[in-house]
């Protein structure tokens, strides 16, 4: 007989944290008693009554967890914790001590805490459990535990007498050994629930996808009103339409009268209260939007620091006056001269006119996958296309090809993808002159197989061309060559629409990117010594392009009009061997530019680097070798694919001075800002996982505008509240190559690999509610069939309005599977699109004024690009009241 061994607790295990010592239940000198409390009998001789039921069974014994066995400061090598070994001789001794050292080495891995916990003393009753019937009896008394000395036991649990019976299922663990069984149930009881809490949420707390959705759909207007408005144009004055642009059927656009309005005549109106006003103006206009701007709220001049000439007196305590809104104060913009007047004028004789086939060796060879000369693109009604043949130079109206596009405008052919695309800014006064004809630059690859390489410089000796489209009204007239103010240049019977009049064969390889110098450089003529063969052929503009060879040239464009017609029909074929100035870094090639004033201009370079040159002297003299960067700054380890400089004033009272920051966008997905004023530290606006290819800045409300992971296009706010807060303005199916903004107006063009060209509007995205669909507009889209080469464009498009989720690529919080709500299969994205149909580029008449502001230009890897005339409309057709 073995009798019931006494457990005594060890000292170092007798640390109980604060608090958890009550848990215990019981008094623990009734631990290793005998008694009907200790064993949960009415009596010693009930349980012993007992006796020889329960030695036949032999089963399972419940000991108090109370052993003097548990010798922790003995000698003996006998001494550990588990099982303990019996104190008498017995068959099974090997076993046990093998037994003992399987759990000395579970015992290592036991968490302290946990050890400390398991270690303390905590008195309990003893149960037996019918492993048959499953019903707990009382517990044996002390004598008949004696009798069941050499009967090992087959499971022993410590039970808590203040825990009732339901909770004493538990067992020996299945793999190896533990010793959660020797914790108090109260122990084991908490920990079981706090495991419960962090598995499984509160069922009384949990709200519904469609609750937290409307939570986070909150209307931005309680947040901030109108203090997250665009305050709009930054002068003190603005320019307005009295009578709508929009060209009638045959392209012809009324005479426009432009109203000027000072909006600092009220003197105790200053600078805020003038910008509130505007945001209260605005608030309540564009809520009778719907897509895009219409054109009574189009407003000029933009702004650039040539167009400031003082602050134009005092105020009555005679300090100096704030910045004063007059009109004698200030200057349009197409009345900016920079006195670049005389640089580069040719005489006709001068001039190195090409022949056609002398002026293949600079033109793009727009030979398709049969071996053909033109490309064959489905125009018309979706549902009724038909094929036509685009030779290079060739265009045709929307009349032509859609008669029921309700749009005005040309798709014209360039021979090969065009990357580079601008309007010349020329006066409208002028261009009245010439039937109010409107100069646009492209620039094209020689073929869709062409691949720059990154950080390859093509030879000085590469070719280019630079084609110069004129747009003109939509008539036919008889042209005497006499007659100037009609026209005059050559004699014939000029017709309307897009013509490649003048073709610039240059050298230096391809043109990636071209733009006009902003302001003031084309030349006055006198009409009384025109045709005098000593008389210098008066300039259109400058063009400056960004060529293959690494280098930023700067070419001066002859009138069209005035250039000697020796071919039979346009275009004009003149080689210009040399720029008039060439920027160039020795260890870089430069990737793209802007122009911060008329004559700075800041470039991105291959290395990562910003580099800002002042360029009147050195184009004036015509001497660049002295020229060096003023800034050089580098702001990224990668190429800088997209600048745009922010033609903001730094402050109110700062009217003159130049802008202050530039924003880039890398080919790391980096956007970044750099502050002219502190161009050693960049502050990167936002990242994504694919190259930044486009960036721009969007006047009106002083914000960069980029493009995230999900091709969307983001508007950042970068100034009062909200600041560095993202607003959708349009989404793609694929990467972006190209945004466009206005001086005059908030719409928003940009281009994508998808094909697609989409009109926003970026005031959308501070007073619409999250909550809304995001509203665009596809101007067009391009379809390639790689089996037949043949393109596609489809411009009966309705307006769409799509969900923040589906335009992110993000499934709604309501959608809990895979395949549920997922987006559309014409909204989703990818970025593995056909590079035939890649729009490249797009652009907004910048240069034309007020009354040309709705022309909008956008071409692309098929060589086919597009000029249409767009403006918004108000909701149900009723036009807001204006101020």
């Amino acid at each position: 007989m073995v009798s019931l061994r006494e457990r005594k607790s060890r000292a170092s295990y007798t640390d109980v944290a604060q608090g958890l010592e009550d848990l215990s239940s019981g008094d623990e000198g009734q631990a290793g008693s005998g008694t009907g409390a200790a064993s949960g009998s009415g009596s010693g001789e009930d349980s012993g009554s007992d006796n020889d039921d329960d030695e036949d069974k032999g089963d399972t014994s419940f000991s108090s967890g109370a052993s003097s066995e548990f010798r922790p400061d003995s000698t003996s090598p006998d001494r550990g914790k588990g099982r303990a070994l019996p104190t008498v001789d017995s068959p099974n001794d090997e076993d046990d001590l093998i037994y003992d050292e399987v759990e000395d080495d579970d015992e290592e891995n036991i968490d302290p805490a946990l050890r400390s916990m398991s270690m303390t003393h905590t008195p309990g009753m003893d149960f037996d459990i019918d492993m048959g019937m499953g019903m707990a009896m009382a517990g044996p008394s002390r004598k008949a535990l004696v009798n069941q000395r050499q009967k090992r036991p087959t499971q022993t649990i410590t039970r808590s007498t203040s825990i009732p019976f339901p909770l004493s299922s538990a067992s020996q663990p299945t793999h190896g050994q533990s010793e959660i069984y020797l914790l108090d149930l109260a122990y084991r009881e908490a920990i079981r629930q706090s495991t419960l809490n962090m598995t499984f949420q509160n069922p009384v707390a949990t709200r519904t996808d469609k609750e937290r959705h409307n939570d986070r759909g909150k209307d931005q207007t309680r947040l901030h009103g109108t203090d997250a408005f665009p305050p709009g144009h930054p002068t003190p004055f603005s320019t307005r339409l009295l009578q709508t642009p929009t060209p009638d059927a045959r392209g012809r656009s009324p005479a426009q009268e432009v109203e000027w309005v000072d909006e600092s005549a009220n003197r105790n109106v200053g600078p805020l209260e003038r910008k509130d006003k505007r945001k209260k103006d605005g608030w309540s206009s564009h809520s009778r939007l719907t897509v895009g701007h219409p054109w009574e709220l189009w407003r000029g001049e933009g702004w650039w620091p040539e167009m400031y000439l003082g602050a134009g007196g005092d105020d009555a305590e005679g300090s100096s006056a704030v910045a004063s809104g007059k009109r004698e104060d200030w200057l349009m913009k197409e009345d900016v001269r920079l006195g670049l007047g005389d640089i580069g004028t040719y005489k006709v004789e001068d001039m190195m006119l090409l022949n056609e086939e002398e002026a293949e060796l600079y033109l793009p060879t727009p030979i398709n996958q049969h071996g053909d000369p033109w490309t064959t693109c489905y125009v018309g009604p979706h549902d009724q296309q038909v094929p036509v043949n685009f030779e290079m130079f060739d265009s045709k109206s929307f009349a032509e090809t859609n008669s029921i596009n309700p749009r005005i405008g040309h798709t014209f052919f360039a021979g090969g993808p065009i990357w580079g695309m601008d309007w010349c800014p020329y006066p409208a006064s002028r261009a009245a002159e010439f039937g109010d004809s409107q100069y646009l630059a492209v620039s094209t690859l020689p073929h869709i197989d062409t691949r720059p390489a990154m950080y390859e410089k093509w030879p000085r000796t590469s070719h280019g061309s630079i084609q110069i489209w004129s747009l003109r009204p939509g008539f036919s007239v008889a042209v005497d060559g006499d007659d100037v103010m009609n026209g005059a240049g050559f004699t014939g019977t000029e017709t309307g629409g897009m013509t490649c009049e003048l073709v610039l064969c240059v050298q230096g390889g391809p043109v990636m990117e071209i733009r006009w110098m902003p302001l003031g450089v084309w030349d006055d003529y006198d009409l009384s010594t025109l045709g005098r063969k000593d008389t210098p052929v008066p300039k259109l503009g400058i063009l400056v392009a960004v060529q293959l060879d690494g280098t930023i040239s700067f070419y001066p464009v002859p009138h069209p009009r005035f250039v000697k017609q020796e071919l039979p029909s346009p275009p004009i074929y003149l080689r210009l061997d040399e720029p008039l100035l060439r920027l160039e870094v020795p260890d870089a090639s430069c990737m793209c530019f802007d122009w911060l004033t008329g004559t700075r201009i800041a470039a991105g370079l291959s290395n990562g680097h910003v580099a800002v040159w002042d360029i009147f002297d050195a184009l004036a003299s015509g001497d660049s070798t002295t020229l060096l960067p003023s800034i050089y700054t580098t702001i990224s380890g990668t190429a800088i694919r997209s600048i745009a400089a922010g033609r903001t004033p730094p402050s109110d009272d700062q009217l003159g001075s130049e802008p202050i920051y530039l924003v880039t966008g890398t080919h790391d997905g980096s956007c970044i800002l750099l502050d002219l004023r502190d161009p050693l530290y960049p502050v990167e606006l936002s990242h994504s996982r694919v190259p930044c290819m486009t960036v721009g800045w969007a006047q009106q409300m002083a914000s960069p505008i980029t493009v995230d992971t999900d091709f969307v296009v983001t508007a950042i706010k970068v100034r009062k509240s909200g600041q560095g807060r993202g607003h959708h303005l349009s989404s793609h199916r694929g990467q972006v190559w190209g945004v466009a903004t206005s001086d005059y107006h908030t719409m928003l063009v940009s281009g994508g690999t998808d094909g697609a060209v989409i009109l926003g509007n970026y005031h959308t995205g501070f007073y619409r509610n999250r909550k809304m669909p995001l509203v665009q507009e596809r101007l067009y889209e391009v379809d390639y069939n790689a089996t037949t080469g043949e393109y596609r464009i489809l411009d009966d498009i309705l307006p769409e309005a799509i969900s923040l989720e589906a335009a992110s690529s993000r499934r709604p919080a309501a959608s809990s599977r895979r395949g549920h709500n997922e987006p559309p299969s014409h909204l989703l994205k990818t970025g593995a699109w056909s590079p035939h149909v890649g729009i490249h580029q797009v652009v907004w008449n910048n240069g034309g004024g007020l009354g040309k502001a709705g022309w909008v230009a956008s071409g692309g890897a098929s060589g086919l690009g597009r000029v249409e005339w767009v403006e918004g409309r108000w909701r149900d057709g009723i036009a807001a009241a204006v101020v």
